[in-house]
């Protein structure tokens, strides 16, 4: 027996729902990827007693890295949305 169709009546486009919950989501990562750079920066300056120098640099990696984290999932995304 063949399985049912699928379901046609979904529409082709996102809901507002999904589209917000990927912006907030992508938003959480961010603040989390760069508190997690402040928190290692913190501890590094204080266990080698380099005061801000560690704090900056890890700063400055976790905003590279949240900022191209968040640039590959939004283009993802958009390739996903072009697509429907």
């Amino acid at each position: 027996m063949a399985s049912p169709p699928e379901d046609e009546s979904r529409s082709s486009t996102k809901s507002p729902w999904l589209v917000a919950g990927a912006i907030g989501a992508l938003g959480f990562e961010f603040v989390g990827i760069v508190l997690g750079g402040a928190f290692i920066g913190t501890r590094l300056d204080e266990r080698f007693n380099t005061a801000p120098v560690l704090l900056l640099v890890t700063m400055a990696l976790a905003m590279l890295g949240a900022g191209w984290h968040v640039w590959k999932i939004s283009q993802r995304f958009l390739k996903t949305q072009g697509e429907d």
